[in-house]
């Protein structure tokens, strides 16, 4: 048995849309926009981000639904989609090892990407079946 062409399709998406946000500027403090790109949130924002943990939930939202397991990859895809955007109402960030917190005064392209690519992930997880071999 083989995951549906539509599951492979979502999840090549959500890989490719988490890789670019990767290589964009993800939020500005205190209105400085070029210091935070998704690369370097994805290695530091555990440190002190909740919304982080979005990540390790949806790559096993991709795991799952590349194993037609479809109700756990919906469950960890929504919960990653649900964690991520908890950071829209961030008001402020921890951006330095000193642990002084810098106001959030906007999001930029890479955080949107990451966005889109958790919800390409429950989209993949919502048509995640296995589909019969063909002989």
């Amino acid at each position: 048995m083989t995951t549906s062409r539509t599951t492979r399709v979502a999840l090549a998406f959500s890989v490719i849309l988490f890789a670019a946000s990767l290589t964009q500027d993800a939020f500005c403090v205190s209105g400085i926009c070029s210091d935070w790109q998704g690369w370097s949130v994805l290695l530091f924002g555990a440190l002190g981000h909740t919304s982080w943990f979005a990540n390790p939930l949806l790559l096993a939202s991709w795991i799952a639904a590349l194993f037609a397991r479809r109700l756990p990859a919906m469950v960890l895809s929504l919960a990653a989609l649900s964690l991520a955007t908890s950071f829209m109402f961030e008001t402020s960030v921890i951006t330095n090892e000193a642990g002084m917190a810098n106001p959030v005064t906007g999001l930029r392209e890479g955080y949107w990407l990451w966005l889109a690519s958790m919800a390409m992930a429950a989209t993949a997880a919502f048509f995640a079946r296995k589909m019969p071999a063909k002989l």
